[in-house]
C-alpha cells in the first residue's frame, strides 16, 4: 500500500513527509523517518551554519549522513548559503521522498543523493578527496558509531554537528553504557544534561585526536529527548593535544551539592568531606564560543528566526561561566525555604563578586562559580525578606 505524503512547512521550506509521522506519538520508521519535533534542531542548525558560512567567505559543502526525509539537508539548500548538499540515507524510501522534497523546492541541483550505509558513504566520499566542510549526524540514538569516520571526512577547519537521543545513557541512567559508547561515565545530577554534551564532546575530542586533529566547540543546547553539539575540527597533533588538556573529570557531591572539576576520577568534598560522585572523562573546557554566538544572534535576525533570539542571547551570558549550574528549586527544597525569583539570586550571587548567568540548559537554572553554601546563605536572606 502506497504511503500518503502530505505537506508540511518548516521555516521556508515546503516538505511532502509521511502522513503518520505527523498523527503518530512516535514517529514511524516506515516508509522513511521523519520526526517534527525535530523543528527546534533543524531551525538552530540553520542559524548555526550560516553563521559559519559567514565566518568562511567561500562556497561551502554540507552533508547530512542519515537524511532521512531531507528535512535538514533541503532546508540547508533552501535556506542558507550553501552551494552543494550531500543527502544519504540507506533507506531507498527515505531518498525518494528527499528527492521530490528537493524538486518541489527548485532546490534539486544543488543536491547530491546517495543510498548506502553511512560509514560506506563517508569512506567513498574520502576516497574521492571530497572532503566536506560540514557534516550532520543525527541519527535515531548514539553517534557514537560514525564519529571516526566522520572526523576522517570533514575538511580543516570544517564543521561537525551531532545529535544524541540516548539520553537515559548520556544523563546518568546507564552509566556503564555512557563509559562503552563514549568513554566517560555518565552521572545522574540535576545539571545531567550538561554532563550528557560533555560526555559527547570529550568522544569528538578523542575520535579527533587519533588523526592529529583537535576540536572547537561553538554551540550546544538539550531540548526535550535529544542533546546537540557543534565544533569545528581543527588540524594538527598539536590541535590534537590541546583537546586532550580540555579533558578531565566533574566530582558531585550528593550531600551538599558541591561539584568540582578534576584531573582524576576521584577527589573528597571540600565542603563536608565525603568521597565524590564522578562523572568522565569528559570534556571540561567551554562548550559555548562567545564571538561565534554573538554572530549568531545577527544571523537569526537576517534568516527570520528572531524567536530563538533570548536563548541566543542566554547562551551569549553564560558562555564564559564555569562547569555545572544549580537549580534553585532543588536547594529551596533542601532548605526548606520558598523559592525566589531566579534574577534576584543571580543579583545577589553577583554582588559577592561571583559568575552568575541563567543557561539555556534548563530554564530553572543558575551557572555559577560561587559555592554552594554562599547560594544557601544567598536562598537563606533572601527566604526571610
Amino acid at each position: 500500500m502506497e504511503t500518503k505524503l502530505v505537506e508540511y512547512t518548516e521555516g521556508r521550506t515546503r516538505l511532502l513527509v509521511p502522513e503518520k509521522s505527523l498523527t503518530s506519538n512516535v514517529p514511524p520508521m516506515e516508509p522513511a523517518f521523519f520526526n517534527p519535533r525535530g523543528i527546534e534542531n533543524r531551525d538552530i542548525s540553520m542559524i548555526v551554519y550560516e553563521t559559519f558560512c559567514g565566518r568562511a567567505g567561500k562556497s561551502l559543502q554540507f552533508l547530512d549522513i542519515l537524511c532521512g526525509i531531507g528535512a535538514r539537508g533541503v532546508r540547508v539548500a533552501k535556506e542558507t548559503s550553501i552551494e552543494r548538499v550531500y543527502l544519504n540515507d540507506i533507506n531507498s524510501n527515505a531518498i525518494e521522498i528527499a528527492k521530490k522534497n528537493a524538486e518541489i523546492n527548485d532546490v534539486k541541483e544543488k543536491c547530491v543523493f546517495s543510498n548506502d550505509y553511512a560509514e560506506h558513504f563517508l569512506a567513498s566520499i574520502r576516497r574521492e578527496g571530497e572532503y566536506i566542510d560540514i557534516i550532520d549526524v543525527d541519527p535515531f540514538g548514539t553517534p557514537a558509531p560514525y564519529l571516526e569516520d566522520t572526523v576522517k571526512a570533514v575538511k580543516k577547519n570544517g564543521m561537525i554537528s551531532l545529535t544524541a537521543t540516548d539520553t537515559p545513557v548520556l544523563c546518568g541512567i546507564h552509566p556503564n553504557t555512557a563509559l562503552r559508547k563514549y568513554y566517560g561515565r555518565s552521572l545522574r545530577t540535576e545539571y545531567c544534561h550538561e554532563i550528557g554534551l560533555r560526555l559527547l564532546y570529550s568522544a569528538l575530542a578523542f575520535a579527533a585526536a587519533r588523526y592529529d586533529r583537535g576540536i572547537k566547540p561553538v554551540f550546544s543546547h538539550s531540548t526535550r529527548h535529544y542533546l546537540r553539539v557543534y565544533a569545528i575540527i581543527e588540524d594538527g597533533a598539536e590541535e590534537g593535544d590541546k583537546s586532550l588538556e580540555e579533558i578531565g573529570y566533574i566530582g558531585h557531591c550528593s550531600i551538599c551539592h558541591e561539584r568540582e572539576v578534576l584531573r582524576q576520577n576521584f577527589g573528597e568534598c571540600r565542603r563536608c568531606g565525603r568521597r565524590l560522585d564522578v562523572a568522565g572523562p569528559l570534556w571540561i573546557g567551554k562548550i559555548f564560543e562567545k564571538d561565534f554566538i554573538k554572530e549568531m544572534e545577527e544571523t537569526a535576525r537576517k534568516l527570520g528566526y528572531r524567536r530563538y533570539l533570548k536563548m541566543i542571547n542566554l547562551a551569549y551570558d553564560e558562555a564564559d561561566g564555569p562547569v555545572s549550574y544549580y537549580l534553585v528549586s532543588e536547594l529551596c527544597d533542601r532548605l526548606q525555604v520558598s523559592m525566589p525569583a531566579t534574577e534576584k539570586v543571580i543579583e545577589k550571587i553577583r554582588e559577592k563578586g561571583y559568575f552568575a548567568s541563567r543557561t539555556i540548559l534548563n530554564s530553572k537554572g543558575i551557572r555559577t562559580n560561587a559555592p554552594s553554601e554562599t547560594i544557601e546563605d544567598i536562598l537563606l536572606k533572601l527566604a526571610k525578606i
